[in-house]
């Protein structure tokens, strides 16, 4: 949309100048709106208006994308925008939009790396759980737009004979993740009181018209993280019970099987 308004308010020259063909046109326009120099070619290509040369009316389409650009991460980021200082936050993404280009039109998948951004700044910056909060965030956002989970196929694993259980594997739906950190960070995100949360979370997440999660302990994170690796069901119980001879194998497959998190493979 940025490009189709550029091309539309920027006059190029008649045909008489030496033409660059409708790609190269696109991509040196497209390169000129996010922030690249411009091509020598492309200058030509353009006609001054109102005192105007070529790098004054792209400068226009660059201001105009950087806004768009920052205010598509306030959308997406507004639990670490809490966390962070006002005018800090809005030097953040400036920085973020400076650095970082966007060569998709969705704009929902801008700031993928956001929460590695935060990480690489000075911490005096930034409060310590603000990169695995942006992660969090991010996370969330993909499983609410990931494609409906697809019903467990209950009918399959009536069919598997009881000694070949162990062998089973599964794979954690589309909108089903595992996140983990040493923060607070659904405490945080919820606005609930993350001072009384002073443990980090191992989370299970599944987002169906609402986020629904499930707190891990040390046994059943090292079962989750072995069964969404895709090992056998039966590896991802014995590293569990490695861990914790009273893990409970029943309640948790109840617990998974329930929330729609796995699929069979």
């Amino acid at each position: 949309m940025i490009l189709q308004r550029a091309m539309s308010s920027i006059e190029i020259t008649d045909l008489q100048r030496e033409a660059l063909s409708l790609a190269l046109l696109q991509s040196q326009m497209m390169a000129a709106v996010i922030g690249e120099p411009l091509e020598p070619a492309l200058c030509d290509q353009v006609v001054p208006r109102s005192g105007l040369d070529a790098d004054d009316q792209f400068a226009i389409y660059r201001h105009a994308t950087a806004a768009l650009l920052e205010q598509a991460l306030v959308i997406s980021y507004p639990a670490t925008a809490r966390v962070i200082a006002g005018a800090t936050f809005g030097k953040i993404i400036a920085d973020y939009v400076a650095a970082t280009s966007s060569r998709n039109g969705n704009l929902e998948v801008y700031g993928a790396d956001f929460g590695d951004f935060l990480e690489r700044l000075p911490l005096a910056d930034i409060p310590l759980i603000a990169p695995d909060l942006a992660r969090f965030e991010w996370l969330v956002a993909q499983l609410a737009r990931a494609p409906d989970k697809p019903v467990f196929d209950y009918e399959k694993l009536a069919t598997i004979e009881a000694d070949q259980l162990p062998k089973l594997r599964l794979a954690l739906v589309p909108r089903a993740a595992l996140f983990r950190s040493s923060h607070p960070v659904l405490a945080t995100w919820s606005n609930a009181d993350s001072a009384q949360h002073e443990h980090g979370d191992s989370l299970l997440l599944v987002c169906d018209d609402e986020l629904r999660t499930i707190e891990l302990n040390p046994d059943a994170w090292t079962f989750h993280s072995n069964l969404s690796a895709g090992r056998p069901l039966g590896l991802a119980v014995q590293s569990a019970l490695d861990i914790s001879v009273d893990f409970d194998v029943g309640s948790m497959l109840s617990q998974i099987l329930r929330m729609g998190a796995y699929r069979i493979r």
